[in-house]
Protein backbone atom coordinates (compact mmCIF):
# COMPACT_ATOMS: atom_id res chain seq x y z
CA UNK A 1 0.00 0.00 0.00
CA UNK A 2 1.30 3.44 -0.99
CA UNK A 3 0.18 6.60 0.83
CA UNK A 4 0.82 10.06 -0.68
CA UNK A 5 1.02 13.22 1.40
CA UNK A 6 1.24 16.70 -0.15
CA UNK A 7 3.84 18.51 1.99
CA UNK A 8 4.71 22.18 2.52
CA UNK A 9 7.20 23.36 5.16
CA UNK A 10 7.43 19.89 6.69
CA UNK A 11 3.67 19.55 7.30
CA UNK A 12 0.60 18.45 5.38
CA UNK A 13 -0.10 21.19 2.82
CA UNK A 14 -3.30 23.11 3.39
CA UNK A 15 -4.22 22.71 -0.30
CA UNK A 16 -3.40 19.62 -2.33
CA UNK A 17 -2.26 21.13 -5.65
CA UNK A 18 -0.33 23.96 -3.96
CA UNK A 19 1.97 21.69 -1.92
CA UNK A 20 5.70 22.15 -2.40
CA UNK A 21 6.33 18.40 -2.54
CA UNK A 22 4.54 15.08 -2.53
CA UNK A 23 5.91 12.35 -0.27
CA UNK A 24 5.13 8.69 -0.89
CA UNK A 25 5.12 6.26 2.06
CA UNK A 26 4.75 2.48 2.24
CA UNK A 27 2.37 0.60 4.58
CA UNK A 28 5.08 0.65 7.28
CA UNK A 29 5.18 4.47 7.06
CA UNK A 30 8.66 4.49 5.53
CA UNK A 31 9.35 7.31 3.10
CA UNK A 32 9.85 5.82 -0.36
CA UNK A 33 10.05 8.89 -2.56
CA UNK A 34 9.70 12.64 -2.42
CA UNK A 35 8.99 14.65 -5.58
CA UNK A 36 8.56 18.34 -6.31
CA UNK A 37 4.94 19.10 -7.02
CA UNK A 38 4.49 19.44 -10.79
CA UNK A 39 1.13 21.22 -10.27
CA UNK A 40 2.72 24.38 -8.85
CA UNK A 41 2.46 26.01 -12.28
CA UNK A 42 -1.29 25.91 -11.72
CA UNK A 43 -2.38 25.13 -15.26
CA UNK A 44 -4.28 22.12 -16.54
CA UNK A 45 -1.22 20.26 -17.82
CA UNK A 46 0.65 20.75 -14.53
CA UNK A 47 -2.24 19.35 -12.50
CA UNK A 48 -2.51 16.44 -14.91
CA UNK A 49 1.21 15.76 -14.37
CA UNK A 50 0.60 15.63 -10.61
CA UNK A 51 -2.19 13.12 -11.09
CA UNK A 52 0.02 11.02 -13.37
CA UNK A 53 2.88 11.08 -10.84
CA UNK A 54 0.53 9.80 -8.15
CA UNK A 55 -0.77 7.07 -10.44
CA UNK A 56 2.76 6.11 -11.51
CA UNK A 57 3.64 5.34 -7.87
CA UNK A 58 0.61 3.00 -7.62
CA UNK A 59 -0.75 5.18 -4.83
CA UNK A 60 -3.66 3.74 -2.88
CA UNK A 61 -4.43 6.65 -0.53
CA UNK A 62 -3.85 10.40 -0.74
CA UNK A 63 -4.19 12.45 2.47
CA UNK A 64 -5.39 16.04 2.00
CA UNK A 65 -6.58 18.94 4.10
CA UNK A 66 -8.27 20.80 1.24
CA UNK A 67 -8.70 19.72 -2.37
CA UNK A 68 -10.68 21.01 -5.33
CA UNK A 69 -13.70 19.06 -6.45
CA UNK A 70 -12.27 18.51 -9.95
CA UNK A 71 -9.00 17.00 -8.69
CA UNK A 72 -10.85 14.99 -6.04
CA UNK A 73 -13.10 13.56 -8.73
CA UNK A 74 -10.11 12.61 -10.88
CA UNK A 75 -8.39 10.84 -7.98
CA UNK A 76 -11.57 8.95 -7.11
CA UNK A 77 -12.14 8.03 -10.77
CA UNK A 78 -8.58 6.63 -10.84
CA UNK A 79 -9.47 4.33 -7.93
CA UNK A 80 -7.36 6.25 -5.41
CA UNK A 81 -8.84 6.72 -1.95
CA UNK A 82 -8.67 10.24 -0.52
CA UNK A 83 -8.50 10.74 3.22
CA UNK A 84 -9.07 14.01 5.07
CA UNK A 85 -6.17 15.17 7.21
CA UNK A 86 -5.26 18.20 9.30
CA UNK A 87 -1.97 20.05 8.90
CA UNK A 88 -1.78 20.55 12.66
CA UNK A 89 -1.18 16.80 13.05
CA UNK A 90 2.23 15.15 12.73
CA UNK A 91 3.06 13.12 9.65
CA UNK A 92 3.20 9.98 11.81
CA UNK A 93 -0.36 10.62 13.03
CA UNK A 94 -1.60 11.41 9.51
CA UNK A 95 -0.16 8.18 8.17
CA UNK A 96 -1.75 6.19 11.01
CA UNK A 97 -5.14 7.84 10.38
CA UNK A 98 -4.98 7.45 6.60
CA UNK A 99 -6.63 4.02 6.71
CA UNK A 100 -9.61 5.20 8.77
CA UNK A 101 -12.68 4.82 6.58
CA UNK A 102 -14.64 7.56 8.40
CA UNK A 103 -12.10 10.16 7.16
CA UNK A 104 -12.55 9.24 3.49
CA UNK A 105 -13.84 11.64 0.89
CA UNK A 106 -16.07 9.61 -1.40
CA UNK A 107 -17.63 12.17 -3.75
CA UNK A 108 -16.13 14.96 -5.85
CA UNK A 109 -18.69 17.37 -4.37
CA UNK A 110 -16.84 17.09 -1.04
CA UNK A 111 -14.00 19.11 -2.57
CA UNK A 112 -13.87 22.87 -2.97
CA UNK A 113 -15.54 24.46 -5.98
CA UNK A 114 -13.03 26.21 -8.23
CA UNK A 115 -14.30 29.71 -8.91
CA UNK A 116 -11.21 30.44 -11.02
CA UNK A 117 -12.00 27.44 -13.22
CA UNK A 118 -15.53 28.73 -13.73
CA UNK A 119 -14.38 32.29 -14.38
CA UNK A 120 -11.92 31.13 -17.05
CA UNK A 121 -14.59 29.11 -18.80
CA UNK A 122 -12.75 25.92 -17.92
CA UNK A 123 -9.02 25.45 -17.62
CA UNK A 124 -8.67 25.19 -21.38
CA UNK A 125 -10.84 28.17 -22.18
CA UNK A 126 -13.92 25.97 -22.65
CA UNK A 127 -12.31 24.07 -25.54
CA UNK A 128 -13.05 20.85 -23.72
CA UNK A 129 -9.61 19.30 -24.19
CA UNK A 130 -9.02 19.30 -20.43
CA UNK A 131 -12.02 17.11 -19.74
CA UNK A 132 -14.35 19.83 -18.53
CA UNK A 133 -16.26 19.69 -21.81
CA UNK A 134 -16.83 23.43 -21.76
CA UNK A 135 -19.51 22.99 -19.09
CA UNK A 136 -17.96 25.72 -16.99
CA UNK A 137 -19.13 28.37 -19.49
CA UNK A 138 -22.74 27.43 -18.92
CA UNK A 139 -22.36 27.79 -15.17
CA UNK A 140 -20.52 31.11 -15.24
CA UNK A 141 -23.09 32.59 -17.64
CA UNK A 142 -25.87 31.87 -15.19
CA UNK A 143 -23.82 33.34 -12.35
CA UNK A 144 -23.07 36.59 -14.18
CA UNK A 145 -26.67 37.13 -15.29
CA UNK A 146 -28.17 36.86 -11.81
CA UNK A 147 -30.35 39.86 -10.88
CA UNK A 148 -29.10 42.14 -8.09
CA UNK A 149 -30.23 41.05 -4.66
CA UNK A 150 -30.64 44.55 -3.22
CA UNK A 151 -30.96 48.19 -4.23
CA UNK A 152 -29.78 51.30 -2.45
CA UNK A 153 -32.04 54.25 -1.72
CA UNK A 154 -29.13 56.68 -1.62
CA UNK A 155 -25.56 56.74 -2.93
CA UNK A 156 -22.78 55.17 -0.91
CA UNK A 157 -20.38 57.66 0.69
CA UNK A 158 -16.75 56.58 0.80
CA UNK A 159 -15.15 58.70 3.47
CA UNK A 160 -11.40 58.52 3.54
CA UNK A 161 -10.99 57.84 -0.17
CA UNK A 162 -9.24 60.44 -2.29
CA UNK A 163 -10.76 61.36 -5.63
CA UNK A 164 -8.85 60.08 -8.62
CA UNK A 165 -7.00 62.74 -10.66
CA UNK A 166 -8.73 63.63 -13.92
Amino acid sequence: MIIALPISRGRLASHFTKAQQVHFYDENHQLLLSISNPALGGNCQDKKALLEAIRAQNTNIVVVQHIGERMLGKLLDAGISVSRGDNQLSIVTLLAQSKEVNLRLTQASQGRTSLKHLAKGGCCGAKGSCGCGGKANQTITSLTQAPPTFTLGKPIAYSGFRPLPK
